[in-house]
């Protein structure tokens, strides 16, 4: 019994070419370091909450799916369920960050209305699973349309961001800005993986191995976010300065 569970576990792993393991790892670190260094900041303990959540949602996918606790429709509705959820965490916690950094006061009004579409179609879908005749294809392909959706949200946010900072000459080396650092992990980390959501069940059902290699590049692109911001919380000036 368990060498069956260690080779389903390699076998799950080996579907991310073994990435997924240091995204959990990654989380955590990011979980135990604003724990630490949180100062009751409320950006702050928002990214913790966001890594507390990134950190179950990797490790109880991994033990449903190798432990096959669930399968078939069940399994695709817990993991949508836990997915969305966490995209919407993620979603309030860059919310939060990037209308404490950005000063441009039209510009939140923007950002507090995507955060209400992003809310409401994220609410209809989740209803929507409720319902016997929600087919698994359907399921998964509005399940990516929640995360283009989302990442074109945070994609807006990232260019507000810069257009601010670059609107004046910057006085300060901009890799010494907290904020820089976390913007920019961001901003390849949407816009790189908007056109791949895109086509990601496409390429699920035709090509399973570059679908692999895709969401391997997706792990990637979190890990390095993540450590931006683990970085930034090591200072003790705010995460959006």
């Amino acid at each position: 019994m368990d060498s069956e569970i260690t080779e389903r576990l390699i076998n799950f792993w080996r579907s991310s070419l073994f990435v997924e393991p240091f995204v959990v790892l990654s989380f955590a670190f990011c979980f135990v370091i604003a724990l630490l260094y949180n100062y009751n900041n409320k950006e702050r303990l928002l990214c913790l909450f966001y890594f507390f959540c990134g950190t179950v949602l990797f490790t109880q996918n991994t033990v449903v799916v190798v432990c096959k606790l669930l399968t078939g429709r069940q399994l695709l509705m817990r993991q949508e369920i836990a997915n969305t959820i966490f995209e919407l965490t993620e979603f309030f916690a860059f919310y939060y960050f990037f209308k404490k950094c950005l000063r441009n006061n039209s510009v939140k009004k923007v950002l507090k209305i995507s955060l209400y579409v992003l809310s409401t179609i994220i609410a209809i879908f989740l209803m929507g699973l409720a319902f016997a005749n929600y087919s698994i294809t359907k399921i998964r392909v509005h399940s990516l349309i929640v995360n283009v959706i989302e990442f074109f949200f945070l994609f807006f946010m990232c260019l507000a961001y810069f257009r601010e900072l670059f609107t004046d000459a910057p006085t300060k080396n901009l890799f010494t800005r907290s904020s820089f650092l976390i913007v920019t992990s961001a901003f390849f980390y949407a816009i790189l993986m908007i056109p791949f959501f895109l086509i990601a069940n496409d390429i699920l059902l035709t090509e399973a191995a570059i679908y692999n290699i895709l969401t391997a590049c997706h792990y990637l692109l979190l890990i390095v976010l993540l450590f931006s911001i683990s970085k930034a919380f090591l200072c003790r000036t705010p995460i959006t300065t």
